[in-house]
């Protein structure tokens, strides 16, 4: 199953278009690692979000979100070509899992997007420091996690912000951002997005020995779906969540088709 992390439009680091035509912009997206703050005062929610890809493939986010009261920390991993998804003190709402894994990614999307559109030079602009500001009128930023899973931030928006390398070579920012509503009578959304870029991950490896034992597991399948008579495929979870001991013990079972039988012989090869 191709990769619903890293194949589909705008992904988590690496663009598909972007990756056919290298452009300076194009740097933004192939960060290792991006820590992310969200404020919505509106909505009374704080996030701070840390994305890590290490060197197979293989991703993790690592969530602190606070909603008025409900407060959540708890970690997402997507593994061996993003055919498991993984949770740790996070209940998902059923037949809607992907949920934890697509909702920070789009404001992942969201904030890559306006530094590349921003700083189309690229990261290296960023040593002396640059601030920015973007106007739009007309065109919203869609982000997409597949045809299922969308957010719109309509036009008109703008955004002001400003990035400072630090220290370690990371790229810090902060960014205001505000768009339009679903309607022309609707209040417009102010967001508050800052954070850290860094090329390297955080962390480079998930070992096999990774206890995951405490862990929901959900093997994400390739489902056909059709729309206006033409199929594709969706990457959807499976509702029941099933346990394992480490994460080596979950990618052998992947290896032979998610097969708890060891005898089986192996399809494909999970690399660690």
């Amino acid at each position: 199953m191709k990769t619903f992390w890293l194949g589909i439009a705008l992904c988590l680091l690496a663009p598909a278009a972007q990756a056919q035509a290298p452009s300076p912009a194009a740097t933004w997206f192939r960060a290792g690692h991006v820590t992310l703050r969200l404020t919505d005062a509106a909505a009374d929610f704080r996030a701070t979000w840390r994305f890590d890809r290490a060197d197979n493939g293989d991703n993790r986010i690592l969530r602190e979100e606070q909603r008025g009261s409900t407060r959540i920390d708890g970690e997402v991993m997507a593994i061996c070509d993003d055919q498991a998804l993984l949770l740790h003190y996070i209940r998902p709402e059923r037949t809607h899992e992907l949920r934890e894994l697509d909702g920070p990614l789009m404001y992942l999307q969201l904030t890559l997007r306006l530094l590349a559109r921003a700083l189309p030079e690229g990261v290296s602009v960023a040593a002396a420091g640059r601030s920015f500001e973007l106007k739009e009128p007309a065109a919203p930023i869609r982000t997409r996690r597949g045809a299922e899973s969308r957010r719109d931030f309509n036009a008109p928006w703008q955004a002001r912000g400003r990035v400072t390398r630090e220290a370690d070579g990371g790229i810090a920012f902060e960014i205001a951002f505000d768009y339009a509503g679903d309607a022309a009578s609707a209040p417009r959304t102010a967001l508050q997005l800052s954070g850290v870029w860094r090329e390297d991950s955080a962390v480079r490896r998930f070992d096999d020995a990774t206890d995951i034992a405490a862990w929901q597991v959900y093997r994400i399948n390739a489902v056909p779906v059709t729309t206006a008579g033409n199929v594709h495929f969706e990457a959807m979870a499976a509702t029941k969540p099933l346990r394992y001991a480490t994460l080596g013990h979950l990618r052998r079972h992947i290896e032979r088709a998610w097969s708890p039988n060891p005898k089986v012989k192996p399809i494909m090869e999970c690399k660690s």
